[in-house]
């Protein structure tokens, strides 16, 4: 039987702590009628989720195991080093195979990497500073791709990405690289990153008057801009799983979406609008019997869709698919060059913010039933963190060491000391130590670096 969310909340001092650090952030006269005001808002929506009358409902869990089967998880990760530099130094994703059943480690494990020193490209806009962000962005892409054409990953049957699958922000529009930075970032001489530039010349061609012919004249003066490449790489992963029937996911830990918050705000102004009558309006002043904007009260309680969420499911829910409208936002038309996605936001374990998961947006209830339940599965491993093995694992598989970026900052200090004492600096020394970000990580992993179970 589902818990009250007040009981729920008193149960829980993990989530009670989350929600008392989001009350200490709001404006001093909320805080009193917070945490009741909050838990209103949870029991009127997981009524009206039941309900199916609200913007979503909530659905069980398939039930049982799904059949074992190969199964690969992608994430990326940035390096910084600690002399007063704020821009990232390195960047590196990586792909993890495992085969469930599998008791031979050598065919049960695959380990893939893809490490890459931001000092390798010629070009882009390296004094934003966003443009780490946008490399990851595109090695994450990468990994993706190689994991559907390198034959070392041809048994996989789900292909999971730590983080959104659509990832489309005004931050990437004005970033570009030139066509053989793109060809680093790919993977270099991996057999496919040819084949695939090749394809994204033609696939502009076709997506000129959507891009407003910004691709077309870019590839001609030779600045390609990374929203078209990023856009183009989702694309192809997408097709690509669809021609070799693999299933294809994004997971995100913590969401820090509102959408699903914003839909039951909505209502509940129109339905309910007594439940905001201790907030202010948008002026700040208070007003009887007016209620403020949807987004000045989102502003105001700071919620979003993970806390809500935390307080309306229980584990074994989750909520129905629903379409991703974030591209549909955006001013630019580039923006719709990128695949339609859906999420949904599932419960777990008690204790743990629900995780939000993405699929492709033509998936039909078989797809999206088995990923649902595979994503579960991989989850229960870990019950005390409820997110999936495989994406902790090349988590951990992914971080820059910390003695990996002290060995660069000792390199960057050996080099100015050769430069105080007038000797001549060969910055050709930095590519030993790419041989040990290429390395690092490659061989087995050790007890110690396994995830608690």
């Amino acid at each position: 039987m589902a818990s009250d969310p007040g009981t729920k909340l008193r149960s829980d001092p993990d989530l009670f702590a989350r929600i008392a650090e989001s009350a200490l952030l709001v404006a001093e006269d909320l805080r009193a009628a917070y945490f009741e005001s909050t838990l209103s808002i949870a029991r009127a929506a997981r009524t009206i989720f039941l309900s199916g009358r609200g913007p979503r409902s909530i659905h069980q869990v398939p039930p049982g195991r799904p059949s074992p089967c190969a199964a690969a998880f992608v994430d990326g990760g940035l390096s910084r080093v600690d002399m007063g530099i704020g821009d990232p130094l390195i960047v590196r994703a990586g792909i993890f195979r495992v085969k469930e059943g599998e008791r031979d480690l050598e065919a049960r494990e695959t380990f893939e990497h893809f490490p890459l020193m931001l000092g390798e490209l010629k070009s882009g806009k390296k004094a934003d500073s966003r443009y780490g962000d946008v490399v990851r962005l595109i090695v994450e892409q990468a990994a993706l791709l190689a994991a559907l054409e390198d034959d070392r990953f041809s048994d996989i049957r789900i292909l999971v990405l730590h983080g959104p699958l659509q990832f489309v922000t005004g931050v990437f529009f004005e970033h570009w690289f030139v066509l053989d930075d793109y060809a680093t970032m790919l993977g270099g001489g991996r057999p496919h990153v040819n084949r695939t530039l090749e394809g994204f010349e033609g696939w502009c061609a076709c997506s000129g008057s959507t891009c407003r012919g910004v691709c077309d004249g870019a590839l001609a003066g030779g600045r390609i801009p990374a929203v078209c490449m990023i856009a183009y790489l989702q694309q192809l992963v997408f097709r690509r799983c669809q021609e070799r029937g693999v299933l294809l996911a994004g997971v995100i830990e913590r969401s820090r979406g509102r959408s699903v918050t914003r839909g039951v705000i909505e209502r509940f102004v129109i339905e309910r609008p007594e439940m905001f009558e201790h907030l202010t309006d948008t002026g700040g002043t208070r007003r009887p019997g007016r209620i403020p904007h949807v987004d000045a009260i989102l502003d105001a309680t700071r919620y979003n869709d993970s806390m809500l969420l935390s307080l309306v499911l229980e584990p074994g829910e989750a909520l129905d698919w629903h379409p991703v409208e974030t591209r549909r936002r955006m001013r630019d038309d580039r923006a719709r060059l990128f695949p339609d996605v859906k999420d949904t936001y599932v419960c777990v374990a008690q204790s743990r913010y629900p995780i939000r998961v993405e699929v492709p947006s033509d998936y039909g209830d078989r797809e999206l039933n088995e990923v649902l339940a595979r994503v579960c599965d991989y989850a229960s491993i870990l019950p005390g963190y409820a997110f999936p093995i495989g994406l902790d694992i090349v988590d951990k598989y992914t971080a820059i060491p910390q003695w990996m970026t002290k060995a660069y900052r000792q390199l960057i200090l050996a080099q100015y000391g050769r430069l105080l004492a007038g000797d001549y600096i060969d910055m050709a020394d930095t590519e030993s130590l790419k041989m040990l970000i290429a390395t690092q990580g490659t061989g087995r992993r050790s007890r110690r670096t396994r995830p608690e179970v």
